[in-house]
């Protein structure tokens, strides 16, 4: 086994080193994506928007909210769902996609994670013109707050990214796991406060509070509305980002030789 975590630490350690090459394989990924489309991928950007405003209107007569409260809201929400979501669903296919590659060529394997990871923070860029349109429209500035973000969006990317090592040599093997996953999370959104809000779960807020994605969310949301993150979600992204990126590696460390022929 301590071989095993050797090989792996080199690996993690080459894939740094070649960061570069995941970087621009990643954009390229993005435009071949988009290829051939006028604004590329600010489709993604346009169609979330579209979602964005019209769900916030309706929503905010339904659960009785200001709409200048309830808009900026979900707009992040929604923003960090799909973040989320390109993280853990494409996730399960980080070897799977690259599987060719992973035969032929003797690159680190975890440059894939890397690159997926890269890839989904650009598409995160893009969306998030979306919540600086709403945030200038209703005039809200969060000042030294925006730093706090930026340490919560880090953590949550710590997170999708052992998720996506994880589930990723997971669906390498069992194929049945990317639908599966994918499932999942299409019922989490409903479970987590990304269209309502914590305090209206009233009695099931302690279902609320077990919630790990609730928490990511928040420690980016919260900052970004200028309130301040619950402590609580603070310390489960930080402990859920430690232990889950030890449980991921030694995990990966002991199937990573396994993985180019289970793809």
């Amino acid at each position: 086994m301590n071989l095993q975590v050797a090989r792996a630490w080199r690996d993690l350690a080459n894939s740094l080193g070649s960061w570069q090459l995941w970087v621009y394989v990643g954009l390229q990924d993005v435009r071949l994506r988009y290829r051939r489309s006028a604004i590329g991928p600010f489709w993604i950007t346009l169609s979330l928007a579209v979602t964005v405003v019209g769900v916030g209107i309706f929503y905010s007569g339904i659960f009785q909210s200001e709409v200048h409260i309830y808009l900026p809201y979900i707009a992040i929400g929604f923003i960090i769902w799909a973040y989320i979501t390109e993280l853990v669903v494409d996730g399960c296919l980080v070897f799977i996609h690259d599987g060719s590659y992973i035969r032929q060529l003797p690159a680190p394997l975890l440059t894939y994670l890397f690159k997926a990871t890269w890839r989904a923070i650009i598409i995160f860029a893009h969306n998030f013109v979306i919540f600086i349109a709403v945030a200038l429209w209703f005039r809200i500035w969060a000042g030294w707050a925006y730093l706090e973000a930026l340490l919560g969006f880090v953590l949550l990317t710590l997170n999708g990214a052992w998720m996506a090592l994880f589930l990723g040599t997971v669906s390498g093997r069992y194929r049945d796991v990317p639908p599966i996953v994918q499932s999942g999370v299409s019922v989490l959104f409903f479970l987590t406060p990304v269209l309502w809000e914590r305090h209206a779960a009233k009695q099931y807020s302690t279902f609320v509070d077990l919630n790990p994605f609730y928490h990511m969310i928040e420690v980016v949301r919260a900052p970004l509305l200028g309130n301040a993150a619950p402590p609580l979600s603070w310390l489960v992204v930080s402990v859920m980002a430690l232990v889950g990126w030890s449980f991921a590696f030694l995990f990966f460390a002991r199937y990573r030789r396994r993985i180019a022929y289970w793809v």
